[in-house]
């Protein structure tokens, strides 16, 4: 429920958002590593599933929906769709792990998004991706967006580590054109072509 009123607010007030942003305080949110860590590694499983879901709307910018069926979740943490033509939307979905991850989590993604026909699969993790995972993205290959032409690796890993603001680096968030981000991109272009296209 918080991550839709932030959406909200974020939306409505685009320009004033980052100074506002600044004074809300949030309690029980992770703010770094190790208090994501703390959350993600908290025995109740309602606490891991909260770890799930910050991990996956901070990535997503509050725009992914999220799976709450517990245990019939079919693999899928998360769900987020993006403009690709006129009424048509891709997918990407999201695996959040908090263990060790390795080669099998990787393949266990792919066999997921291929059986929901999503574009692309994330996972997000803690760990450092093995050369074995690196191999697994690789071997999948890239899709490319129809209307932007960019290529985007098939299998993604997201470490938590980059979820967060750094000195030397700001924090990653999904790259893909979102459907309502994409139109206003467009506009703002002066892109009446792409803007027609994903209306």
């Amino acid at each position: 429920m918080i991550a839709v009123i932030l959406d909200r607010f974020a939306t409505t007030y685009q320009e004033q958002w980052p100074a506002i942003a600044a004074t809300i305080v949030l309690d029980g949110v992770p703010k770094d590593l190790a208090s994501a860590q703390a959350l993600a590694n908290k025995p109740d499983d309602r606490t891991r599933k909260e770890f799930e879901k910050w991990a996956i709307l901070t990535y997503s910018r509050n725009k992914a929906r999220i799976n709450d069926k517990k245990g019939a979740d079919g693999g899928v943490d998360g769900i987020v769709y993006f403009a690709t033509d006129r009424g048509e939307n891709g997918k990407a979905i999201f695996q959040v792990k908090s263990g060790k991850t390795g080669r099998a989590d990787m393949a266990t993604l792919n066999n997921d998004r291929r059986r929901e026909k999503a574009e692309i699969g994330y996972l997000l993790c803690f760990d450092l991706p093995t050369p074995a995972m690196l191999k697994e993205i690789a071997a999948e290959g890239t899709y490319r967006h129809p209307l932007f032409d960019r290529a985007y690796d098939r299998l993604q890993i997201v470490l938590i580590a980059e979820v967060f603001d750094r000195p030397d680096k700001p924090a990653k968030r999904l790259d893909l054109p979102l459907a309502r981000d994409a139109v206003k991109a467009a506009a703002s272009a002066g892109d009446a072509d792409a803007q027609g296209a994903l209306l």
